[in-house]
Order: structure tokens, then C-alpha cells, then sequence
């Protein structure tokens, strides 16, 4: 039994660490050979692999992203594979029935006798599991597989394997959207930035040419127009990513505590058998009975504790991904809203050693737009984690807010990294960013001022200097219908 509660323990340990890698890996690859060293704290591992569906071809090519095996050599994760059938390897199998698929040595040589079967060394125990996403689509195969007798694989050990793909598939989904909305964003600013190197050339000729001043306004007219259009675009696709990034830290949140609580139910149903066949048997003692009822509390104790965190999750990400969605005003705590908030940012901020600390009257209460609060306190918080601090830096974000009259005080601050009079000076400027080749599309700080002096009708002020942080100072009308 205790046994069982240590592996119960170690299964919690990685879900959680799988949510916690699925927020701070930037790199599929870097993803998934932590969750292999995770994975062999559990069962037996010391083969592994992960193919995933080619994006850009067809839905049956695949690309062995991640290979590590004690017999074979990997195969090219660059080399697209294109599955024919699903008879002609286990893999296939997997990931065009999208099924599981466990498999012993003497069933894959009947199979190789029938016609030819998968390549490489035959395993002694073979178990796959298909990827798949929330509409059920198969995104590619997990597999483990043992060349020794001595290490098999149980039911219990199919069924957490089984668990461990479904978070995988969730944290999969939340990396490859984070890139192509990245990659979108990026393509999107390089075509902007060429176009209008492109229009000023023509302005240089049409000058050189001494065209007529109408034409030439004309043409700046509609280089604006076009820059205007553009960069509305990339400010919402910015805010759609922010969304996305929410709904895939979020998702693996809820995703941990449900999977421990069908651990420990699965747990429960297996000791709740064995002590009805040691009753039937009449060797059923005080002491088994005992330490039943013992099993029976701590599960119950984990699904409690688990399934109050998970209501809480969504109760928070309900309510924040409405607001950031919706225009409209709404009365509400601001003490209890920004909570809320950064209910929804611990994704971000787990495994960093970075508090936030927040210092807000439980008295202020705001007819305003709660999305552009929620956009505004995000940005700026991720804001923090990607340009103030670096890898493992420990710091502190400080957020206080006060009531003065009909207005309210916001005062946000990090002790991070800081930043220099000339970065300072184009904080705000459109597709400005010092992490250009890291993802960074410019558009942080430019939506959060858009927010801060359109829908909540107020100032914002910033501070900083290298080594001292970063320092907003933003004010806004308490009531937003008084303004109408």
C-alpha cells in the first residue's frame, strides 16, 4: 500500500511538472526530453520516442521528432514519413486508428510472418499511445518499449501511460499554437517593415520625379491606410495570442487536478477489490480493514483538495476570458478582480522566482471595462517575465492600487533588469521590441497604452533606469457611465 501511495505521489509530482514544462519550454524538443527524464522516474523508459504529424503536409506524414533507444539508431527528425497503412508498423497503427496499442514480442513476429511489420529490433514489450487534440485529431504517437523480459508493462502502468499522453497532447497543442501564432506575428511585422521601406522608395522617386503634390498625397494617404490596416491586424492577432497563451497555461492547470483525482479514484477502485476478495475469503483483519479505511481517507483527502483547485481555475479563467473578449462596462471589485487575474497568469509564473505581491483596499469598486484591466495587468506582467528578468533571476512585482476621489491610483512596479533613456523613450512606439529575434512582436506596451488612454479614459506614466526596474504609474475614472 504504501508502495501504491509513493507511486500515486510520484504520478501527482509529474502532472504537475508537465504543466509547469508546458509554460516554460519554449522548444518542443527541449519539452519532451524533460518529459522523458520525468517519465522514467515512473516506470521503465529507457526507450522512448514521440511522432508527431507533418503541419505543413498531408494529414498521414509524420517526422520522428524525438527518438532515444538502446538498440536502434534514430531516425532524421527533419525526414518526412509518410504512413501508407496502418498494417505496416505499430506506430501507424497507433496513429491512424488513433488507438492504444500494446503489443509482446512473439505478437509483433506473428504479425512479421504475414507480411513485413515495422523496422528495427523487436521489443519484448511494446506501448503506444496516440496524441490527439481536443476534437479528438491525432497529432502523432508516444511510445515506450522494453527489449528486456524483466521489464514489462502492467495495467496500472498502460493506464498512467495513458494519462500522461493526454497531458502531453494538451501541453503539444498549447506549444505548436504559441509558435504558429509567433511565427504569424513575425512574418506579418517583416512584410510590414518591407512594405514600408518599399513606399518610402517610391516617395524618394516620386519626388526625384517632381510629381504633383496631389499624387504624392495620395499615395501617403494610402500608405497610411495600409499601415493603419496592417497594424490593426497584428494588434489583434497579438491580443488573440495573449488569449491562446491564457487558455493553454489555464488548460494544463485544470488538466493536473483532474488527472490526480482519476489516479486516485482508479486507486481506490483497485483497494475497495482486493478487500472485498480478502472479506469473501474471510481474511479480512482489523488491521487490513483499518489500513483500507486509512486509503480510503488520504483519496479522498487528494480528490477534495484537487477538485476545489480545479472549480477555482475555472471559475477565474471564466471570468477573465470573458472580460477580455467583451467591450462592455461592468461593475465589479477591483481587489478581487485582479485576484482572478493572476489566478490565470500562474502558468507564467510558475517555476520562476519571481512574487508578486499585490496591495489593493477591498473597497474600491469600478463601473468600467474589466477586459482592458485584465489585457493591461497581463502585459505588463509578461512584460516583466520576458524583458526585466532572465533565466532563474529572482524578483519581485509589486502592484497597488488606491482610491483618490472619482479616480483610482494603479502603481505597478518590478525590480528587474530596467532599461536605458533611448529604449525607455520608444517603449510605446508600435513593433518596437529588444527580443526581436525571440519571438517578441513590439506590441505589448503599445496595446497596453492604447487601453489605458481609450476605454479607461485615463494617463499612464513610466520610470526606469538600468539595474533600478521598471515603474507604470496609471490613472483612470472610477465610473466609466458617468463618462457616457
Amino acid at each position: 500500500m504504501e508502495d501504491r501511495l509513493r507511486r500515486l505521489e510520484a504520478v501527482q509530482s509529474m502532472l504537475l511538472e508537465i504543466g509547469q514544462l508546458s509554460t516554460s519550454c519554449t522548444d518542443i524538443v527541449q519539452f519532451l526530453r524533460a518529459v522523458h527524464a520525468a517519465l522514467g522516474r515512473i516506470m521503465y523508459a529507457a526507450n522512448f520516442y514521440v511522432a508527431l504529424n507533418d503541419r505543413d503536409g498531408p494529414t498521414n506524414a509524420v517526422r520522428f521528432v524525438y527518438f532515444v533507444d538502446e538498440a536502434d539508431l534514430p531516425p532524421d527528425p527533419g525526414e518526412v514519413i509518410t504512413l501508407a497503412s496502418p498494417d505496416e508498423s505499430p506506430t501507424a497503427w497507433v496513429i491512424l486508428n488513433g488507438q492504444r496499442l500494446v503489443m509482446t514480442a512473439a505478437e509483433h513476429l506473428s504479425r512479421r510472418q504475414v507480411a513485413s511489420y515495422g523496422v528495427g529490433t523487436v521489443a519484448e514489450h511494446w506501448m503506444g499511445s496516440p496524441l490527439q487534440d481536443q476534437n479528438h485529431q491525432t497529432l502523432g504517437a508516444i511510445v515506450i518499449q522494453s527489449y528486456d523480459s524483466e521489464h514489462t508493462y502492467s495495467g496500472e502502468d498502460q493506464a498512467l501511460f495513458a494519462l500522461i499522453a493526454n497531458h502531453v497532447s494538451s501541453a503539444l497543442q498549447g506549444l505548436q499554437s504559441m509558435d504558429r501564432l509567433e511565427r504569424a506575428v513575425s512574418e506579418r511585422t517583416l512584410r510590414l517593415e518591407h512594405e514600408v521601406a518599399e513606399r518610402r522608395r517610391a516617395e524618394e522617386a516620386i519626388g526625384k520625379a517632381k510629381a504633383s503634390l496631389e499624387e504624392q498625397n495620395a499615395a501617403l494617404a494610402s500608405a497610411l491606410t495600409r499601415l493603419q490596416q496592417a497594424q490593426s491586424e497584428l494588434v489583434r492577432q497579438e491580443k488573440l495570442a495573449s488569449l491562446g497563451r491564457l487558455v493553454a497555461g489555464v488548460a494544463h492547470e485544470i488538466n493536473t487536478p483532474l488527472g490526480i483525482c482519476v489516479t486516485a479514484t482508479s486507486h481506490l477502485v483497485q483497494e475497495l477489490k482486493l478487500t472485498k476478495e480478502e472479506l469473501a475469503a474471510g481474511e479480512l483483519d482489523e488491521e487490513g480493514l483499518n489500513g483500507f479505511f486509512d486509503t480510503i481517507d488520504q483519496s479522498l483527502r487528494i480528490m477534495t483538495t484537487n477538485t476545489q483547485r480545479a472549480a477555482a481555475l475555472v471559475r477565474s479563467f471564466k471570468q477573465v476570458a470573458v472580460d477580455q473578449s467583451s467591450e462592455n462596462v461592468r461593475h465589479f471589485n477591483l481587489a478581487k478582480y485582479l485576484a482572478e487575474v493572476l489566478l490565470s497568469l500562474q502558468p507564467k509564473l510558475k517555476g520562476k522566482p519571481v512574487k508578486v505581491e499585490v496591495d489593493c483596499p477591498p473597497d474600491i469598486h469600478l463601473d468600467s471595462f474589466p477586459g482592458a484591466v485584465s489585457q493591461i495587468v497581463t502585459n505588463m506582467v509578461e512584460n516583466s517575465l520576458v524583458h526585466g528578468f532572465g533565466e532563474d533571476q529572482a524578483g519581485t512585482i509589486r502592484i497597488k492600487c488606491r482610491a483618490e476621489g472619482e479616480e483610482v491610483l494603479f502603481d505597478y512596479s518590478d525590480d528587474g533588469a530596467g532599461m536605458d533613456p533611448h529604449t525607455l523613450a520608444q517603449l510605446f512606439d508600435p513593433f518596437f521590441t529588444t527580443k526581436r529575434g525571440s519571438g517578441g512582436s513590439g506590441l505589448g506596451a503599445h496595446i497596453l497604452y492604447n487601453l489605458a488612454t481609450g476605454p479607461l479614459a485615463g494617463a499612464i506614466n513610466v520610470t526606469s533606469a538600468p539595474g533600478m526596474g521598471l515603474h507604470y504609474q496609471l490613472r483612470f475614472p472610477r465610473n466609466q457611465r458617468k463618462r457616457g
